[in-house]
């Protein structure tokens, strides 16, 4: 087994102290050879779970400075429970002990977000037997959060109110208020984990947004880590919504909305083959697809300064522009899914996290899907003959202090007849998008992280534009700067983990970066060439409470060569915006995507924490 962590050390020399003091009849008795065969590496007798609140008082000497605040926060927070956490492993008492087994339980205790930190090992006892170890500390988990946004003027994002990790047992209910450009939601949502004391995960969300309501339900049974041979999904999604185009280079107009229904209907299962490393994975399912634009003639608006509660009707220009993507319709698919997964995981500390540990994959995964439409369900025959494919693939490594993982996808249907418009045969609605990230990470606080990153729409029926600024493009750009159809990114950084702390309270650390991107106009509304624009920048980067995998950013980025246009933004995030963790979807091409299926059921080629 591999070593326990430092930060763990004492509990696993406890746990073997008590093994040693235990009573024995006579000296140590080893294993029979009957057993020792069985389980070569030893019978798992106990399982111990020891789960630490969000800050460890019982190591702080009184008088610690704020220590009735750290007993506060624990007193106030929900503690994960230790039966929720045991039913979560794979192994139980009475078990052969198995490595593989033992790094999966931690793997997947490491994906929910509650916990800050996870340590799963076994402890040899003199009998031959084994003890199996949980080490845990949760993460704060009731939010109330006021998000604002300078970009490049102050913005209030949303609000929310959320536990996420109510009664100990994984389950998240809040209320939340999002605005951001077009998108204006209010509304509440509940998800949990193990229903019913299954592996059987539920989620719901309820909403008004800017031209109407909101309805999100699913169900998802998902694979088991490495080892779960079957997975299953249902979901539907309903949404009114806008799209908003950019129009930056027409000040005093910033924007440009279209209104539009979507909603989505799906249910999948799929089974995996062969060893751990080397899994064939094959899909089935069935899905509905209705994109609509009500009222698009009169619908169609500008916005001014980027006030989206004070629209108004388009001129004529404006409609005809965005016409050639508002092409309605309403498609039902069988879809088959088909993988080569050849992976494992590495552990890395302080990679995208100041000091937590991730999971990083190592290896090669394709994957395939492809939907046939079907006249099930189209009675008024609105929709397209056509073969919608998408494909995936990933490769990873990590020698040493190095990490280099790649990951693309092109996506799009082949129309064989439409029954709306005889010119829009062949390939349309083409997405495609790739990353390179490597990282340079040797002992010690110093981090150097590269991105290089592409996303480009062709042919497009569906609402498609992308951006160079915000902030997961040039960071020194607004959010609407410079829309295009084409996009190459290139990110440099470097963090330095300080050794400072305030107490047990949070981790900090300071970066430096650089962007360089452009985009090309790609024949999407209002598309531009940007010519090639860069950004500088530094910032903090904090973790609440030290040790976790969360990152929180305050960032201040500086356009770099482009001519006085754009002033310095600064920007506050709750996550890490350039990483792993993050994973490789591009959220502009999301808004674009015609169908989810196939990419939440497969698990994610990325570190889940």
């Amino acid at each position: 087994m591999r070593p326990a962590h430092s930060s763990t050390a004492l509990t696993a020399c406890l746990f073997a102290a008590a093994g040693l003091l235990a009573p024995t009849s006579g000296a140590a008795q080893s294993a029979p050879d009957g057993e020792h065969a069985a389980c070569p590496q030893g019978r798992i007798t106990t399982v111990f779970v020891d789960n630490h609140p969000i800050f460890d008082t019982s190591k702080m000497e009184e008088g610690t400075p704020f220590l009735w605040a750290y007993r506060l926060a624990n007193s106030l927070h929900f503690t994960t429970k230790a039966s929720f956490i045991e039913s979560e492993l794979l192994l139980r008492p009475g078990d052969c002990l198995d490595p593989l087994l033992v790094d999966e339980s931690e793997r997947l205790l490491r994906q929910y977000e509650f916990l800050a930190r996870v340590d799963v090992f076994a402890v040899p006892q003199p009998d031959g037997t084994q003890h199996l170890v949980v080490d845990t500390q949760d993460e704060w988990t009731t939010e109330f959060n006021v998000r604002t946004r300078f970009d490049p003027g102050f913005e209030l994002a949303g609000i929310d109110l959320t536990e996420e990790n109510l009664l100990g047992r994984g389950i998240l209910v809040g209320g939340f208020f999002v605005q951001k450009r077009e998108q204006r939601e209010v509304g509440v949502r509940a998800a949990s984990p193990r229903l019913f004391g299954t592996r059987l995960d539920g989620h719901i969300r309820l909403g008004k947004t800017r031209t109407g309501s909101v309805v999100e339900q699913g169900f998802f049974y998902p694979f088991v880590g490495e080892i779960g041979r079957l997975a299953a999904r249902q979901e539907y999604f309903r949404r009114d919504a806008l799209f908003s185009y950019s129009v930056e280079d027409r000040r005093p107009l910033t924007n440009i909305t279209v209104p539009l229904l979507e909603e989505r209907a799906e249910f999948t299962v799929a089974a995996r083959f062969g060893d751990v490393g080397n899994l064939t994975f094959v899909g089935v399912g069935l899905s509905r697809e209705v994109l609509e634009f009500p009222d698009f003639e009169t619908g169609v608006e500008t916005v001014r300064d980027r006030d989206f509660g004070n629209r108004e009707p388009a001129d004529p220009e404006f409609v005809e522009a965005v016409r050639p993507q508002a092409i309605e319709n309403s498609d039902t698919r069988i879809n088959v899914i088909l993988g080569q997964r050849n992976l494992r995981f590495v552990r890395r500390r302080g990679l995208d996290a100041l000091r937590g540990v991730q999971d990083i994959a190592v290896g090669t995964e394709v994957d395939l899907t492809l939907g046939r439409t079907i006249d099930f369900l189209d009675s008024d025959r609105t929709g397209t003959s056509d073969l919608f494919a998408r494909t995936t693939a990933f490769w990873g490594t990590a020698p040493g202090p190095w990490v280099t993982a790649a990951s693309a996808s092109l996506e799009g249907r082949q129309v064989f007849s439409d029954r709306t418009s005889a010119q829009r045969s062949g390939w349309r609605d083409v997405i495609g998008e790739f990353d390179l990230f490597g990282y340079y990470h040797p002992e010690g606080r110093h981090t150097t992280v590269a991105r290089l990153a592409g996303a480009a729409g062709w042919r497009m029926d569906v609402p498609f534009q992308l951006t160079l600024g915000g902030l997961y493009g040039v960071r020194g750009l607004s959010s609407i700067a410079y829309p295009g159809g084409r996009r190459l990114l290139a990110t440099a950084e470097h963090r330095v983990t300080l050794d400072w702390t305030p107490g047990e309270l949070l981790d900090l650390g300071f970066t430096v970066f650089g962007d360089l991107g452009r985009v090309w106009p790609g024949g999407v509304p209002f598309g531009v060439d940007s010519g090639w624009k860069g950004t500088l920048g530094a910032g903090l980067r904090l973790g609440f409470p030290r040790g976790t995998r969360g990152v929180f950013r305050i960032d201040l980025a500086f356009p770099v060569g482009d001519e006085g246009k754009h002033t310095p933004i600064l920007r506050l995030s709750a996550l890490e915006i350039v990483g792993l963790v993050g994973g490789f979807s591009d959220g502009q091409l999301d808004r674009s995507r015609r169908a989810g299926v196939g990419t939440q059921l497969i698990p994610a080629a990325r570190p889940g924490g």
